[in-house]
């Protein structure tokens, strides 16, 4: 029986993003990829929406589906949510898969920090309107998010996410990334632990993040493939090819304990 892998989805995105992943993960893996509360039109959580809180959402989406552990993952901001799930629950997670993941704030880089920024102070009134705007949405992506490499469809499928995001969620995710910390957790890992990184994100310090990564979790294998935060078919060849790899060595490591 293929072991469980539960993955989050990135910031105001949907399992969608996550679409490219399958080929490679399910052959080994039984994926499970929700929408997250305050996302995709999936009704927010009562809570203030911050990686802790979103650990215990998925904890009690685990305990639903009569599964004790898992393997747990995430893309971007979905990396902090299964970092925060390992922290509070480590009996819960068998090994990490974290793609770009946000280790600490100082990684992330200048503009998107100031985006956050942005997000939790009085003019994250303007998210509504930039949401609900496609050229304000494409704007934002070209300037912040390697926009001009995506390809056309990932891009519309990107702006149905936004306009059905919930303004809340995103505000206090946005907050709780400014401030999250993960290097705690990060060294007191001693399971399987793989980071995937495009060598010239938008969002994150790919090369500082990485090293960060080698220096305090020794048994983590990182793996670097080329290309920004963006989706072209370059893109998303290469980390298929990554994450096959990943997948094989993930899969082997979990037969090894």
């Amino acid at each position: 029986m293929r072991p469980p892998l539960l993955l989050f989805h990135g910031w105001s995105g949907s399992n969608g993003n996550l679409r490219e992943w399958l080929p490679a993960l399910e052959p080994r893996f039984q994926v499970i990829a929700p929408d997250l509360p305050g996302c995709a039109g999936v009704a927010p959580l009562a809570e203030r929406h911050t990686a802790a809180a979103y650990a215990r959402w998925a904890l009690a989406l685990l305990d639903d589906r009569g599964i004790d552990t898992a393997l747990v993952g995430g893309l971007c901001s979905g990396s902090s949510i299964a970092l925060a799930l390992a922290r509070l629950w480590p009996e819960r997670v068998r090994g990490l898969l974290l793609h770009t993941p946000f280790a600490r704030p100082a990684l992330i880089r200048p503009l998107v920090r100031l985006q956050l920024r942005l997000l939790t102070s009085p003019a994250g009134a303007l998210y509504a309107p930039l949401r609900n705007s496609a050229t304000l949405a494409m704007l934002h992506r070209r300037l912040f998010a390697n926009g001009a490499m995506v390809a056309a469809e990932n891009l519309a499928r990107d702006q149905a996410d936004l306009v059905r995001a919930d303004p809340r969620a995103a505000r206090e995710l946005a907050a709780d990334l400014l401030l999250a910390d993960q290097v705690a957790v990060l060294r007191d890992w001693r399971k399987p632990l793989f980071a995937l990184f495009a060598s010239e994100d938008a969002f994150i310090d790919t090369q500082r993040c990485a090293s960060l990564i080698r220096e305090v979790t020794p048994q983590a294998s990182v793996v670097t493939f080329p290309g920004g935060h963006g989706w072209t078919a370059d893109y998303i060849r290469r980390q298929h090819e990554a994450l096959l790899g990943i997948a094989a060595r993930l899969a082997a490591a979990l037969d090894a304990r």
